[in-house]
């Protein structure tokens, strides 16, 4: 019998359960099991508001063979709307099972076929599986650069993941952090890379987003090449009150010019970051030249909450460089932006336009794991 791709619903969940016991006997992690409900715990459809998710299963007879979720999320090109969908969670049984390797092509030639402008965001690196596949299928892929300032060098380096990969490293970075050796290091650096100080901020920390804020996001979306919808309704959808992001707004001179949603994390022995208290700029926006004033805004604040790193995940090359102008660093990344053929030529030439996108950790399926 041929595979078919058909909307999640709700007479297929004791299959879904039976396809991720399959996985879970294959050794695959949880994280990659299907939603065992048809109704999306995050973003589900409701009356009235355009952003929400799609959950769609590879059906084979009784059985399920993978599934795969859609995000629909108004997106901007040059100001103007243009639809773009998140294609997000693609699992397959070819994992742990040879006989169903084609079932992952299956499903996204099926999910273009459905909605041709579609990117993937995230995914681990290059080199794992699904932007292996992408590549193959032609889509165009990139590195969202990831950034980091030290707080606390000390604790810094007895945590971080790769000082502790070898017992060599682990000993080094044990010396560096007792001797003030590594701290002294990198307190430098943060004197050297920071600029100087935007005067005349004033920083308000706030519980969500007013109909008031639309008139800068209403401002802004023009400024860049791609954005994804960033008006108070959807923001208010993806960074709810009841959990813990921290939302602030930034004003300059008594005027309002921009905003961010950040985390203060304790970590429990993460790999990469360790039992650190971890800072983290989810989500910004802001004109283009107001960048710089917006980091050093939400930088202050984490370190004044006391965190002991900041990171993100800035696409556009203004906050990018806003970021290093805060003092922080730029490392490898493994948090990719694959475009289908249709969005990458939208962005042609992709290489020179990239970093003319906005994207963060605001995008995607969120800032998961932080």
């Amino acid at each position: 019998m041929a595979i078919a791709i058909q909307p999640y619903s709700a007479d297929l969940i004791p299959a879904v359960k039976g396809f991720n016991q399959r996985l879970v006997a294959g050794g695959v992690a949880p994280e990659f099991h299907f939603p065992e409900n048809n109704i999306p715990h995050w973003l589900p459809k409701l009356e009235g508001r355009r952003i929400h998710q799609e959950y769609y299963l590879a059906v084979d007879g009784d059985c399920v063979r993978g599934g795969f979720i859609l995000k629909y999320q108004d997106f901007f090109f040059h100001g103007k709307p243009q639809p773009v969908v998140y294609y997000h969670l693609p699992i397959s049984e070819g994992i742990v099972n040879k006989a169903y390797a084609g079932v992952g092509v299956h499903m996204l030639r099926s999910a273009l076929k459905l909605q041709p402008m579609l990117f993937a965001l995230g995914m681990g690196g290059f080199d794992r599986p699904l932007p292996q596949m992408l590549k193959v299928m032609g889509w165009s892929l990139c590195a969202v650069p990831f950034y980091f300032r030290v707080n606390h060098p000390a604790k810094f380096l007895r945590e971080v993941a790769p000082l502790r990969e070898t017992k060599s490293r682990r000993l080094l970075a044990a010396l560096a952090a007792v001797t003030g050796v590594g701290s002294a290091g990198i307190k430098l650096i943060n004197s050297l890379r920071t600029g100087s100080p935007e005067h005349g901020l004033f920083v308000e920390q706030v519980g969500g987003f007013t109909e008031r804020d639309d008139d800068l996001w209403e401002q802004s979306r023009e400024h860049y090449k791609l954005i994804a919808d960033r008006a108070c309704a959807t923001l208010n959808a993806l960074y709810p009150r009841s959990k813990n992001f921290l939302c602030i707004k930034v004003s300059h001179a008594s005027r309002f010019i921009g905003w961010a949603v950040l985390l203060d994390t304790q970590m429990r022995d993460n790999k990469y970051f360790g039992n650190m208290r971890l800072g983290s700029i989810v989500d910004c926006l802001a004109l283009p030249e107001n960048a710089l004033a917006v980091m050093q805004a939400a930088t202050q604040f984490l370190e004044q909450r006391g965190v002991d790193l900041i990171i993100s995940n800035q696409s556009h090359h203004a906050w990018g460089g806003a970021l290093k102008s805060s003092g922080f660093l730029e490392t490898r990344s493994n948090f990719i932006f694959g475009a289908s053929k249709p969005l990458a030529e939208l962005l042609s030439p992709f290489q020179n336009n990239q970093n003319q996108v906005f994207l963060n950790r605001g995008d995607g399926d969120g800032p998961v794991n932080l």
